[in-house]
């Protein structure tokens, strides 16, 4: 999905930038975890931020990610960390619909990621290989927008296709900032959304000094259709809620999913319906 740090300023500012998403997330998912126990998969899992941190809990993390960019910035980082933390990380590449490792796992995460499966066949693929990866009883523990009609409107419309200020960030090592803007295009139709980012990096006398654009698409899931493929992919919902410390869902929060692996599914191919054309997805 996502280039190299030269060329695509996701990766390059995504520490700085993207990452920071929400408040408590790391300490949730780490906490889900060591509840679990280890080992962990963690899904998708860009440039480490939340393997090191459950790496730095004591669990052994099997960190995996389609984008050679993303685990380049994540293998920089390991080179930096005590020996006994960065031995408890295996870095793999790998589609997060369309893997196979060769271990079992009682929890896999998935951190803001779950989306970039953009079609129903990718979203079962996506469940059926977690499955076969949980132990029994396993749990899969991830997030994903709460889409609203108002902001369907939005992204469907001009106003959503022209640019407008998402934030600004410093940057540690030095006194610049990145400005980041974005524009939303959505189909309806196909339920997906097109994300364009434009990254301005700004002196400390705020003249723009660099000048990039990336973009990425997910695919927005409602609620209870959400509910409904990890029912058919063999799960149950342990728990659902709006945020990270525990309130309910709301018109305005995300959904927060924690899905155990129901003791009656035993080990079977999950069956795909391809509602739209081939998933496009690289995650």
């Amino acid at each position: 999905m996502y280039g190299d740090e030269k060329t695509d300023p996701v990766v390059r500012y995504y520490d700085q930038t993207l990452a920071i998403t929400a408040s408590d997330d790391i300490a949730w998912f780490v906490s889900q975890a060591q509840t679990a126990g280890g080992p962990v998969l963690d899904l998708a899992c860009g440039t480490g931020r939340i393997a090191i941190a459950l790496a730095k809990a004591g669990l052994e993390v099997t960190a995996m990610d389609s984008s050679p960019g993303m685990l380049a910035g994540l293998r920089k980082k390991l080179a930096n960390l005590p020996t006994p933390v960065e031995s408890r990380i295996t870095v793999c590449e790998g589609k997060m619909h369309a893997f196979s490792v060769p271990r079992s796992f009682p929890v896999v995460i998935c951190c803001d990621a779950f989306f970039h499966n953009l079609t129903v066949d990718s979203q079962l693929r996506c469940l059926g290989c977690i499955a076969s990866h949980l132990t029994p009883g396993g749990r899969f523990v991830f997030n994903i927008p709460n889409p609203t009609i108002a902001f369907l409107g939005y992204a469907a419309g001009p106003e959503g296709q022209a640019y407008r200020k998402r934030d600004e960030y410093t940057l540690g090592d030095s006194n610049d900032t990145v400005l980041v803007e974005q524009a939303h295009r959505a189909d309806l139709f196909a339920q997906t959304i097109t994300t364009k980012l434009r990254f301005t990096r700004l002196g400390s006398d705020r003249i723009p000094v660099e000048i990039g654009e990336s973009s990425w698409m997910t695919r927005f899931t409602f609620r209870f259709e959400a509910i409904h493929l990890l029912h058919r992919s063999g799960f149950e919902i342990a728990s659902l809620t709006g945020d990270y410390r525990g309130a309910p869902v709301s018109q305005d929060s995300q959904l927060v999913f924690v899905a155990k692996l129901r003791d009656d599914r035993g080990i079977r191919q999950i069956d795909s319906v391809t509602m739209m054309p081939d998933d496009t997805s690289d995650r």
